[in-house]
């Protein structure tokens, strides 16, 4: 799964508010998002979270003006891959448009 967004931020503001999108999802849907962990090198942030009990692991790049979050869904998880995409996009977006 790969998904882009891309964003007016100054790449060290870019990475602060992209450390955020999995905390406030993590916070939005508490009942289904657990065991979130996240490490920030650079310019790319590691990150592992499980959601209705499956783990989910990938990385998020951030670049001048793009966010690229990627990640490989366990198999048991790609029947919600467009639910889980469309969750974390519209989190992100909002996150780097709020995130100033």
């Amino acid at each position: 799964m790969i998904i882009q967004i891309n964003h007016n931020l100054d790449k060290e503001r870019g990475i602060i508010c992209a450390e955020k999108i999995f905390f406030k999802l993590a916070e939005q849907y508490k009942d289904e998002f657990s065991d979130l962990k996240q490490e920030t090198n650079g310019n790319e942030i590691d990150f592992s979270f499980k959601i209705r009990g499956m783990k989910i692991n990938g990385q998020i790049t951030v670049n001048e003006n793009k966010v690229v979050i990627e990640s490989n869904l366990p198999f048991a998880a790609r029947i919600f891959q467009g639910m889980i995409e469309t969750q974390i996009k519209e989190n992100a977006d909002k996150m780097l448009s709020e995130c100033k």
